[in-house]
């Protein structure tokens, strides 16, 4: 854990350049100022706050948590992703440990929070600008508290009791400090939030007081992430039992983010493709996004194998494949004959939006061939063996080609968007109303809001009828969820929070065989079949960590 230093570190970044591009947050060039240069510049205190936000995470590298789910496989089994699900996790051979990265960012808000309030920057005062400088930086301490808290969130989700810090730490104090249970943690960050929200405008501006693409903390992101935690509290993992209080609390968080969503300018995006390109962070259903800048290299990780450098590293299963309803609402059914013999017509167009599935067109002008024997399938060495490839967030402008030019484009990793929303109250409503019914002060049920999210244009799925059994109602929500948010590392954190991780145990993929008249067999089977147990709800601490501070005490099952 990181202890109080006497001079920081503070990335050489134009005053302007906050969040345009992660390039920064990775640069190891550094300039180092004592703390009472850093205090004299308005530019420098911003860059404090900056730092902080540096930490927030970033889904779109070669790895992605949805393969350690029953969503996807990582087709390289050397993968670090792997151990998820492979049975070398270990606390001496760990995965996302991020224990040491959110502590120095805690850290870093820390720090911040006791040494950069109260500033008058009487020097500045007659510069160009300084009145929106001056009003940006008042709102610093809230975006500052409102990061801080999502880290708290980040850490409890994955490691349950932690520490909690508000201040400082001694290299005394970080050796010895004490994990605090988790339902005291996420009461901590509940307050925080809703203490911001009082203060933190409704829209996010950047530093110079233009729009900022929903790329900082506004009153709307702090009560979205309110309404993340509260139906994490509501949840069998953390609540323990079903508890109606709770997932109330969790509807009226979900619902007062609902009833603002103008004055936050919430909105479900007409198309749902238009969340996953390269302007995503323009859409008004993206409540914060982290940038990742122009770059290529998610094409090159996810393109088909047989495609000028494609890897197709994270390949969806048929487990998530079957998990899309048929056009009519109905479920797709092997049995079927009709729909297995072409399983891919007539289906949830965001199946489309989402999985590269045999004779798509992608990522050029050919067909996609996953069948045994074709130009993208096995035995060719590294293709899929679920028959399947990704297409969420991979961007098929992108070229390899020789003779042509390669370019590269924007990445932007949604952290939060406006369809969780309804789909928490959605939830969360459910189980303490039921899903027809309208609470009092409130104007939707819990079956209108996840049929908002499924009227979506471009997706316009049937709605939910009306008289389902709340269990029912349920089981076909956590399907919503899967089907809605794949790829957005949500089902990896739903079965942890549901306490349904046996029902990723097994893995299916799909074999296709090219038949003599042009037609395909497509026959699912068992890929694999994964080492879960218990203890996999919560991370192990590292024996690293554990080593460093005797307070902290192991998760179970852990060694």
């Amino acid at each position: 854990m990181k202890y109080n230093t006497i001079k920081l570190a503070v990335c050489c970044l134009a005053f302007g350049c906050l969040m345009v591009s992660c390039d920064f947050l990775d640069s190891s060039e550094a300039t180092y100022y004592d703390k009472d240069e850093i205090l004299y510049s308005p530019s420098r205190v911003s860059q404090l706050c900056t730092q902080v936000y540096s930490y927030l995470p970033y889904g779109l590298g070669s790895e992605m948590h949805d393969a350690g789910s029953d969503d996807a496989i990582h087709v390289y089994p050397t993968a670090s992703v792997c151990k998820f699900t492979n049975g070398t996790w270990s606390a001496n051979n760990t995965i996302d440990d991020v224990f040491g990265t959110y502590y120095k960012a805690i850290h870093d808000a820390n720090f911040y929070l006791e040494n950069c309030l109260g500033l008058t920057f009487d020097d500045w005062k007659n510069s160009d600008g300084f009145a929106d400088t001056y009003s940006n930086y008042l709102n610093y301490q809230y975006e500052v508290r409102c990061l801080r808290a999502f880290y708290y969130f980040e850490l409890v989700k994955r490691y349950k009791n932690i520490p909690l810090v508000t201040h400082t730490l001694t290299e005394q104090e970080a050796d010895t400090i004490s994990p605090a249970p988790a339902s005291k943690v996420l009461d901590f960050v509940v307050a925080e939030l809703d203490t911001v929200a009082k203060y933190l405008p409704n829209k996010a501006t950047d530093l110079r007081g233009a729009a900022s693409n929903m790329q900082r903390m506004s009153k709307g992101a702090a009560l979205a992430l309110k309404s993340r935690v509260t139906l994490y509290q509501a949840s069998p993992l953390f609540a323990g039992s079903d508890d109606q209080g709770k997932w109330k609390k969790a509807a009226a968080a979900a619902y007062d983010v609902i009833r603002q969503a103008s004055a936050f300018g919430f909105a479900l995006d007409g198309n749902y493709s238009n969340l996953f390109g390269s302007t995503n962070n323009q859409s008004p259903e993206i409540i914060i996004c982290r940038p990742g800048g122009k770059t290529t290299s998610f094409e090159s990780a996810n393109f088909p194998m047989g495609v000028k450098n494609g890897n197709g590293s994270t390949c969806p299963t048929e487990n998530l494949v079957d998990a899309y309803e048929m056009k009519d609402g109905s479920s797709f059914d092997w049995s079927n004959p009709q729909e297995a013999a072409n399983p891919y017509k007539n289906r949830d167009p965001r199946l489309a939006m989402t999985v590269v599935y045999n004779g798509m067109t992608w990522p050029a002008k050919s067909a996609v061939e996953t069948f045994e024997g074709g130009k993208n399938g096995l035995p060719l060495q590294n293709a899929t063996t679920t028959g399947y490839y990704l297409k969420k967030y991979v961007n098929n402008n992108t070229t390899f080609e020789a003779g042509q030019t390669t370019t590269s484009y924007d990445h932007n990793w949604v952290i939060m968007r406006y369809a969780e929303i309804l789909m928490n109250y959605a939830e969360a409503a459910a189980h303490a109303y039921g899903p027809d019914v309208v609470p009092e002060g409130y104007t939707l049920s819990a079956r209108d809001a996840v049929n908002k999210v499924r009227a979506r244009k471009g997706v316009s799925m049937p709605p939910y009828p009306q008289g389902m059994t709340t269990e029912a109602f349920l089981a076909r929500l956590e399907n919503e969820r899967r089907v809605e948010f794949a790829f957005e590392d949500q089902r990896f954190w739903d079965l942890r929070r549901w306490k349904q991780l046996d029902e990723m145990r097994q893995v299916y993929k799909v074999s296709i065989q090219k038949q003599e008249d042009g037609s395909y067999q497509y026959t699912k089977g068992l890929l694999d079949t994964y080492d879960i147990s218990d203890k996999m709800y919560f991370y192990p601490f590292s024996n690293a960590e554990l080593f460093k501070n005797r307070s902290l005490v192991q998760n179970d099952g852990w060694k």
